[in-house]
């Protein structure tokens, strides 16, 4: 579990936290900027007036790649760590089988991993990226993004030993499908607000759309972050 840790933690600290291109893109993407109009928080969302990611508190973070449905916290670094373990050989993969057996903690850490991807959705995500400005930088984040969630992904249904992801939690996994069609017209609303926004616009109306759109897909969704 030390090793896991260890590995997820390096690689998220290098393509996430000491990546610049990855806080750009995440207060392009994201409606992250726009969380004051819910009213919901106590705190502003950086420590100080610092701009990098350590002055960032966790919450607003998580709650911005909730909202956008990249879903980045739950699952990234994670398919990293279980690949280049597994590529151990087979005692490495037999003890991961194991650990997800008998030890309640990573079992219970693998399904909320699962979780996430299932709640993900990269193709709603992609018309998030798609209010960064900069086309290589959006081009580049979104890649490495996406190539680390299939990574996750494949390790997951390989450990638990499904072809989909919640094949064996069916209620959960019909929750969610009976959600989304009701959550992705308000995405589809909020990009298109975010866009306004993104562009100069600014009213009382337009905030207050967005404040909407951002309290009904936390509902929706179940989860703020």
């Amino acid at each position: 579990m030390e090793a896991l840790s260890q590995d997820a933690f390096a690689f998220y600290r290098e393509m996430i936290a000491d990546n610049p291109d990855v806080l750009r893109y995440f207060e392009e993407a994201t409606p992250f900027k726009e969380l004051e109009y819910v009213r919901i928080g106590s705190r502003p969302a950086r420590r100080d007036q610092g701009r990098g990611l350590d002055d960032l508190r966790a919450i607003p973070w998580g709650f911005g790649w909730m909202q956008s449905r990249h879903v980045l916290p739950a699952w990234f670094g994670v398919g990293f760590a279980l690949d280049r373990f597994a590529r151990g050989g087979r005692k490495e993969e037999r003890s991961l089988q194991q650990m997800l057996d008998q030890f309640p903690l990573f079992d219970d850490l693998i399904h909320n991993v699962e979780m996430g991807l299932a709640k993900a959705d990269l193709s709603i995500a992609r018309l998030y990226a798609g209010l960064v400005a900069d086309e290589s930088l959006r081009e580049r984040v979104f890649g490495m993004l996406v190539e680390e969630f299939e990574r996750t992904k494949r390790a997951v249904l390989r450990l638990t030993g499904q072809t989909r992801l919640l094949e064996k939690n069916p209620v959960l996994a019909r929750s969610i499908r009976l959600r989304n069609p009701y959550v992705d017209p308000l995405s589809l609303i909020q990009v298109a607000l975010l866009r306004r926004k993104r562009d100069g616009e600014d009213d009382v109306n337009l905030n207050y759309a967005l404040a909407a759109t951002i309290n009904g897909i936390a509902a929706g969704l179940r989860n703020t972050g």
